[in-house]
């Protein structure tokens, strides 16, 4: 059985940026591999096309540059928001603002993305809304482990709170390119906010925003 679309790989693998010399960025190996669903749109398709056709036992070894995976590092994406755009009922969770802190966001329309803190004043905050990877080219080298069909439920997962496949966590999963530039509001959500919707604990659950909190 080789890797194709429905099926699903085991695989061991380590990325790196740019070389095996590089910083390591994620790891799968024989005690902790990681089970990988193809054909679902839940994994960078650059990625996903090199490991098409393998099969138990096949290596794998290759890099994927910027405009196969997270995109180039765009300047542009760097926006400056109101600080009380974070603020929840009036105040701002203390250590929220803090530089480097990734802070999950919502555009108007209610899609989730995160934002990275590079500077704080004069009551502004700069965020930068390039992936993490973005403008690097991660060197990839693995085995499969095992090929299977896949079940039902890995095939129709339960939504989660972005609406995205568990794979989004991952180097080699996501959400594709961050390459585009919002250019209408973002809202601050908190850890405990709906990541869907936006609404805070006591209005979850009663009827209200777009998913309801259902």
């Amino acid at each position: 059985m080789v890797i194709e679309e429905q099926k699903v790989g085991v695989l061991v693998y380590s990325i790196h940026v740019n070389s095996p010399e590089g910083e390591l960025l994620e790891q799968a190996t024989a005690v902790n591999p990681r089970t990988m669903v193809f054909g679902t749109g839940r994994l960078i398709k650059s990625f996903e096309d090199r490991l098409i056709g393998l099969s138990k036992g096949d290596q794998f070894e290759f890099i994927l540059g910027p405009e196969e995976s997270f995109g180039e590092y765009n300047p542009d994406m760097h926006m400056e928001i109101p600080t009380s755009a974070f603020m929840v009922n009036g105040v701002i969770k203390e250590g929220l603002l803090t530089i480097g802190n990734t802070i999950p966001m919502m555009d108007n329309e209610g899609n989730p993305f995160n934002g990275r803190v590079i500077a704080v004043e004069n009551n502004k905050v700069s965020m930068d809304f390039n992936h993490p990877l973005a403008g690097k080219r991660l060197y990839t080298k693995g085995e499969v482990l095992d090929v299977r069909e896949a079940t039902y439920e890995e095939l129709n997962p339960a939504p989660t709170g972005c609406g995205c496949g568990t794979q989004n966590d991952s180097c080699c999963g996501g959400g594709g390119k961050h390459g585009h530039h919002h250019d209408h509001h973002h809202g601050h959500t908190d850890e405990d906010d709906c990541q869907v919707c936006g609404n805070p604990p006591e209005l979850q659950g009663q009827g209200i925003g777009s998913c309801q909190c259902q």
